[in-house]
């Protein structure tokens, strides 16, 4: 039916596809307070800066992943 070589590129095909378009996660300059080193004036301004996916973790809104590679 399907030889093995298909298999695996369409394995890896998926698999890449997943891993390299993933949202990065929320940096740590977004979820500290400033006496810490970050940007946050309170622990409830994240939400500015990341946004929660299904997976219950922070990750960095789409506006803020080009001005921080403009930085580096």
């Amino acid at each position: 039916m399907f030889s093995t070589i298909n298999l695996l590129i369409v394995g890896v095909s998926l698999f890449s596809y997943f891993a390299f378009t993933a949202p990065q996660d929320c940096p740590r300059k977004y979820r500290v307070l400033k006496e810490k080193g970050g940007v946050l004036h309170n622990l409830g301004d994240i939400h500015q800066y990341c946004e929660l996916d299904y997976g219950l973790k922070f990750k960095l809104r789409k506006e803020y992943e080009e001005s921080d590679m403009e930085g580096k």
